[in-house]
Parts: C-alpha cells; structure tokens; sequence
C-alpha cells in the first residue's frame, strides 16, 4: 500500500454501525487497515484481515461490562483467566455458576477462550474453528486421563493377579483409583468440582425415589435376560462370592457413584454442554456413561440411568443427588444378590 493511499476501515462485529461514544478505533500497523470496534469486545483480541492479532485496550468505563473471556500475553498462565474471570461474577455468570459469553461478541469468536474456565452450555458454539478444536482437545485428553485413573487400576490387577486374587486385589485397586481421579480433577480445571455444593431436600428425596424404581426395573430387566439365558452368570453373583457384603458394597456402590458422577456428569458433561449446548451434551454423556461400562445386555438400562443422571445433575444444580442415586441403585443390587429375598427367583 502507498503512502498516500487511504487504510481500509472495518468494524467488528462486521457490518454493525456505531457512534464514536460506543467503539474503539485501532489500526494494524502491519497493514494499516482502520478497525471500528465495539466497545464491549475490550480485552479481547481481534484477528486482522492479514492474519496479524491485535489486543483490544482492556479498560472500560464503570458504565460498561468488562471482556468475559479474558486473552491477552498471559492468557496461557493456568490462574490468570479464571481469576478474571471471577472478577465478573455479578455481570457474567448463570444460575450455575458458569461464565456465558456476551451476546453481542460478534458472529464468531476468535479471541483466545480459556479452556481452564467453567464456560455456560452453549458457549462454544460461536467460537472460532480454532477454539473449539482447543476445547475439544482438553476435552478428550481429559476424559482419556480420568477414564485411565478410573480403570487403569483393576486392569493392572487383572494383568498381575491370578484368576482367584483378582477380586480380593479389587478393593485396593479401587482406592487407588480415587486417588489418581482426585488428582487429576486438581489438575484439570472447574468442572469436576464445580457440583460439589449441596443440593435441596427436593432433589435427594426425588433421587431416592427414583433409585427406587430404578432397581424394580433393573430387576425385571435381569429376570428376562435370565430367564432367555438361564445358564448366563451374574458377574455380580460371583464377585459377591469372593469379596463379601462389605467389600463388595465398597467396589461397585461406593467408587463407582462418586468417581463416575464426578467424571461423567462433572467433568465430560460439563465440557460436553459448552461444546455443543445443554440437550446434546448430556446425551451425549449419558451414551458415553452406557458404553464404557461395557455390558451390551444392560446398554438399555446403563443409557436410561445416564440420561435421567444427567438431567437431575442440571436440575439440582449439584452432584449429591446424582452420587446419592447411583449408590442406592448399585447398592440395593449388590444387596439383593448377597441377601435375595424369597419371592426373587433364584
């Protein structure tokens, strides 16, 4: 470009017009292209049309919300976009806790989204192809990591144990998982410990109830597949055997209904709602939930139970309740098969 020829101006959002009170006026220096900006789009930064990245000024007036999603030199730092974004509390978060972006942030999002930040369902879905590849890739890395913790242990036992020690190794191999779970929800970011907050009488008696129903139906579902299979063993039956009540109440209520709760309707659902909005990330956690548990006769029952997990997650605003129901149910099954009543068929 000449001298004496006149830099391009553009505005972001694109094609939006505004007063001068209302925008921030930069130019590239690369380019020179003018840029008219928004004035809620401060801190963010902004992709010129020759690829260079510009830093929108991040200060504004008492008058007018300050940037949500915090970029900038230290957006890398792992405190330093959660702390500002904290900062915006009264202006930026939902009923849940959880950071929303601005409706009026353009059409697509190209600044730099935090993925160490508890982002609102939705909230990536105007983010540019670049973040939401970021976002997916944390997603995955941590979903791989915590699924590895969760069961990485008892194939390490099954691996060094002989068939019959197998189950007695399965109580240690448990506490270890929590464990490694534990220490990698420190690592991983707000979701996993973001529904550990109470929850209303509501909710808990709701999930006692429905724990209830759960078993009947559970038991039904199992008496029909015995009955198509009667010479089919119960793993449950046999792992009863060989650890007793207490051990095996420990191994598969206990572990399972605080780890998964906090992998799958903590860590996965949460990402998953940011990624692709409220509806579609928890079904698609509660098809997650059914298939690693890797029983293809109990899909139907392992896919209702992630379903109605997942929307009581989103309706107590809490993981007691969740924790709660996945106990009872696996509880009350372990019980049933160490003491069946008489009028349950053996």
């Amino acid at each position: 470009m000449n001298d004496s020829e006149e830099p391009p101006i553009r505005t972001w959002p694109a094609g939006r017009e505004m007063g001068d009170d209302e925008c921030i006026e930069l130019s590239c220096v690369a380019c020179r292209t003018h840029w008219r900006i928004h004035d809620r789009l401060r801190g963010f930064r902004l992709r010129c049309s020759c690829d260079r990245w510009l830093q929108i000024p991040g200060t504004a007036s008492k008058a007018q919300p300050a940037n949500l999603i915090a970029n900038g030199p230290d957006a890398h730092l792992p405190g330093a976009p959660r702390e500002r974004l904290r900062s915006q509390q009264q202006t930026t978060v939902d009923e849940h806790g959880l950071i929303k972006v601005p409706e009026d942030a353009g059409d697509v999002i190209y600044t730099a989204m935090p993925t160490d930040a508890p982002l609102a369902p939705g909230a990536m879905r105007r983010a540019s192809h670049s973040n939401r590849t970021r976002w997916t890739n944390r997603t995955l890395l941590e979903f791989v990591f915590l699924m590895a913790a969760l069961l990485g242990p008892q194939l390490g036992a099954l691996l060094l144990a002989e068939n019959s020690e197998f189950s007695l190794l399965l109580p240690f191999a448990s506490l270890l998982s929590g464990v490694l779970v534990a220490i990698i929800i420190a690592w991983a970011g707000p979701y996993g410990r973001i529904g550990l907050r109470g929850a209303s009488h509501r909710h808990i008696a709701e999930a006692v109830g429905v724990a209830a129903i759960s078993v009947g139906i559970a038991t039904l579902y199992m008496l029909m597949l015995k009955r198509m299979s009667p010479e089919a063993e119960s793993g449950l039956e046999s792992l009863t055997e060989s650890l007793g009540f207490v051990a095996s109440v420990f191994v598969v209520a206990v572990t399972p209904a605080v780890l998964e709760e906090i992998i799958f309707r903590g860590m996965l659902q949460g990402r998953l709602m940011a990624l692709f909005g409220r509806s579609t990330g928890f079904i698609v956690t509660a098809c997650a939930f059914a298939v690693v548990h890797g029983q293809p006769a109990v899909l139907p029952i392992h896919l209702g139970l992630g379903l109605y997990l997942g929307w009581l997650r989103e309706r107590a605003n809490s993981l007691l309740p969740c924790m709660l129901m996945h106990f009872l149910y696996n509880g009350t099954l372990v019980t049933l098969t160490f003491y069946p009543p008489e009028w349950l068929p053996g």
